[in-house]
Formats: structure tokens, C-alpha cells, sequence
């Protein structure tokens, strides 16, 4: 029971359907959810620490809004960690995996772009099936579960708001498949950095003073 309203809760933050700056007050949420305090107590407290909301003496829950230092920590691992997935899989995609990395792409042209969820699925499915044949199932778990952090899914609602992005996403993804396609370790690695600097900076509010590093350009492709 307790997961199930976690996931609830979780899903309700990362969709929008509860904005940042909601209360969240355990009776309340329990009686529209139809279960007892206990359940909600234990899942608000893990939204606590996942930092989606925030604890309030007296005064119970509150939704955070999207902070700049989650969207930067997040980028700053999976950049890491994709990247050496990457380089790992280059040159041993074989002709299975660039056919379904096709599909993949002509599903998200064709999806609506302002499903979020939908959008969030097949851009995981696109990144995760583009590093599969690394050879290393540790790596692919670890990246697999990163993917799983409710930032990702509120990121990804922030983004795809501009349908243009979407289209964007688009693009890059057919030129990431070209170079894998290619076996071109370089280009495939560029592509992919300036890739994920683009989408995380983009989410950044104006005013966040954070500049990603490192930048697309700036370090060493080889």
C-alpha cells in the first residue's frame, strides 16, 4: 500500500498535476486517496528526501518547485556515465539494434509532443537502447535506475512544453544514430554531450546563474 501511494503522489509532482507551492497535508491527501495516514506519512517522507516536497512544522507538506542544483547534479552523472557507456557500445550495434533505434525515433515524431509521459518513454527507450551494447550490465543498471529519478520525469515535462524542442530531440537523435550507425567514436560522443548540455541547460531557469560543465566543444572527444 505504501508504494502504491508513493507512486501516486510521485506521479501526480513529476506530471504537473500537483504544482509546485501545493500544501500536502496528510489527513487530507489519505481521505482523497482513500487510505490512512500511515501510508501517506511514510510516502510523504520519501518525497522529502527525494527533495519533490518539502516538511513544514505545523503546517505539513509543500510540492518544491523544480530546483537548479537537482537539474545539474542529475546532468552531471548521467553525463558521466553515458558517456562511457557510449564509447563502450560504439561500433557494436548490430542490425537489430539500429533497425529498433529507428522505430524509436519515427515513434517520437509521430507522438504527441506535448505528452510528456509519452515523450518521456521514448527518449529513455531511444538513450538506453543506444548504449545497450556496452557490455557492461552494471554500467546499464546503474544509468537504467538514473533514468528512474523523479527529476528526470520533471525535466522532461519541462522541455517538451515547446513542441519545438521536441522536434529538436528529433533531430539530434537521427544524427546520434547516424554516427553509431558509422561506428564514428568521436562524433557519436560530441553529439551526444552537446545532446544532454542542450536539453538540462534549456530547463534551467534564466536566472539559476548555473552554467553546465563541461561545455559541448570544450573537452576532449578522444
Amino acid at each position: 500500500m505504501g508504494i502504491r501511494v508513493y507512486e501516486r503522489l510521485r506521479d501526480e509532482i513529476v506530471s504537473g498535476g500537483l504544482e509546485a507551492d501545493t500544501p500536502l497535508v496528510q489527513e487530507q491527501v489519505a481521505e482523497r486517496l482513500g487510505v490512512s495516514r500511515t501510508p501517506v506519512r511514510d510516502a510523504l517522507n520519501r518525497l522529502a528526501h527525494e527533495n519533490l516536497v518539502t516538511w513544514l512544522p505545523g503546517s505539513g507538506y509543500l510540492v518544491n518547485a523544480l530546483q537548479s542544483n537537482d537539474i545539474a547534479e542529475v546532468y552531471q552523472v548521467r553525463q558521466s556515465l553515458e558517456t562511457l557507456a557510449l564509447r563502450l557500445a560504439c561500433g557494436n550495434h548490430n542490425q537489430a539494434q539500429l533497425t529498433r533505434l529507428t522505430a524509436v525515433i519515427e515513434d517520437m515524431a509521430a507522438a504527441d509532443p506535448s505528452d510528456a509521459a509519452a515523450q518521456f518513454e521514448l527518449n529513455r527507450t531511444f538513450h538506453m537502447s543506444l548504449i545497450e551494447p556496452c557490455g557492461n550490465a552494471l554500467l546499464l543498471r546503474m544509468i537504467d535506475t538514473l533514468w528512474d529519478h523523479p527529476v528526470n520525469r520533471r525535466i522532461t515535462r519541462s522541455y517538451v512544453h515547446d513542441a519545438g524542442n521536441v522536434r529538436l530531440m528529433v533531430s539530434e537523435h537521427g544524427a546520434l544514430l547516424d554516427a553509431a550507425r558509422a561506428g564514428d567514436e568521436e562524433r557519436l560522443i560530441h553529439l551526444a554531450t552537446q545532446h544532454m548540455y542542450t536539453g538540462y541547460q534549456e530547463t534551467l531557469p534564466e536566472d539559476s546563474g548555473i552554467d553546465l560543465m563541461p561545455r559541448p566543444g570544450t573537452e576532449s572527444v578522444h
